[in-house]
């Protein structure tokens, strides 16, 4: 058995004080000992929510938290997660399947007029979202979605060709913008372009706003989009837990932000002072 205070870390690249598999046997008596007596358990990039239940039944903290991800999977969660939080979000009606969204905007037209946004519950990239113009589109848009999913028809929301896209790594917080290129889409696989420096009055209130939502509901590491459609609080748009790593120099990138913020998690723990940033140059940044 390790000694007091020790780290235990399934993630595969990072090794702490203690390295275990995520297929480890967790009804072992000695296992179970190593984690219940662990100052923290770093998890992998990808677990699944019985085995992340699992051992987080025996440990006292862990890196990331993933409770919201399993918790409010999905566009229609994370719409009720916004109302729950209170926080700026698409005005938004939520239905079973495409085909009820179909009949309710037959029967009572959108309640915002149009054009409005319509959704799919999963997918990524801009999949499963599309404009609608006029009524008369709203059945042909909506057999291009998945029956057998949830769907959102929501307020056009003017994003001014732009929105912000703010990553969190635990304290750490990376953003930049997403520039479309004169349609709907704003997404990088979709043509937009990534600015780092566009509008860092902007950069700074995202990233201030979603750092106080992560510290509300207990998330380390997501992207959030964001967009400004006027000079008030910025719009919640959707929570990404699969995001692209583009804007964050690319998988190398990503590794570096995660890393920093897995050392500075391991130092607060192991610390009752605040891990100390000056000359860090990393909170707060914004990713190159």
């Amino acid at each position: 058995m390790a000694s007091s205070p020790y780290f235990v870390s399934f993630h595969p690249s990072i090794a702490l004080d203690e390295n275990r598999s995520l297929f480890s046997d967790l009804g072992d008596p000695e296992m179970q000992g190593l984690l219940a007596g662990a100052a923290g358990v770093l998890f992998p990039t990808y677990i699944t929510p019985q085995r992340y239940d699992q051992i987080t039944r025996l440990a006292r903290a862990w890196f990331p938290r993933l409770e919201v991800r399993f918790q409010h999977l999905g566009k229609t969660k994370q719409i009720l997660l916004f109302r729950e939080l209170g926080v700026r979000h698409p005005e938004s009606l939520l239905f079973n399947d495409p085909g009820e969204l179909g009949e309710y905007v037959t029967a009572h037209g959108s309640p915002w007029g149009f054009p409005v946004v319509m959704k799919t519950d999963l997918g990524g990239g801009g999949t499963g979202v599309f404009p609608v113009y006029a009524a008369a589109d709203v059945t042909r848009q909506a057999r291009r979605l998945p029956r057998d999913q949830p769907a959102l028809l929501q307020r056009w929301v003017n994003h001014r060709g732009k929105d912000l896209r703010v990553v969190v790594y635990g304290d750490l917080a990376v953003s930049y913008f997403r520039i479309g290129a004169g349609g709907f889409y704003n997404n990088v696989c979709r043509g937009g372009r990534i600015d780092h420096d566009l509008g860092p009055e902007q950069q700074q209130q995202g990233i201030a706003a979603v750092q106080a939502v992560c510290r509300r509901i207990g998330l380390d590491v997501a992207g959030f989009d964001l967009m400004f459609p006027d000079h008030g609080e910025p719009v919640f748009v959707e929570i990404n837990h699969h995001f692209g790593r583009k804007g964050l120099g690319g998988t190398a990138g990503h590794q570096r932000y995660f890393l920093k913020a897995v050392w500075h998690w391991r130092q607060r723990l192991l610390s009752s002072e605040p891990v100390s940033t000056e000359g860090s140059g990393i909170f707060q940044s914004r990713g190159r």
